[in-house]
């Protein structure tokens, strides 16, 4: 009887051979689909964080001025004023 104790069988070590490769190659795409992922992220909140800020300044450049010339006032009727201990008060 021949010996085959020591000795591996060929397609034995073609398999072997074939999982290292494979496993080196499904970690290489891991990390490859990993750094995409960031990289798609980090465009994502970009342009999302200039989207907010186009925005923020549209809404500034927009609204109405607190600071508008108040109507005259009506002189038809004289307000009367009258001090008290927390300050003046207006009536009508």
């Amino acid at each position: 009887m021949t010996d085959t104790f020591g000795q591996t069988h060929l397609g034995t070590r073609f398999m072997t051979a074939l999982q290292r490769v494979f496993g080196f190659v499904a970690k290489v795409g891991f990390g490859l689909f990993l750094m995409v992922a960031a990289l798609a992220a980090l465009i994502a909140t970009t342009f999302i964080g200039i989207m907010l800020a186009i925005a923020a300044i549209f809404l500034s450049l927009t609204r109405p001025r607190r600071n508008k010339r108040a109507p005259a006032p009506d002189t038809s009727q004289p307000l009367e004023a009258r001090r008290t201990a927390d300050g003046w008060v207006i009536e009508l």
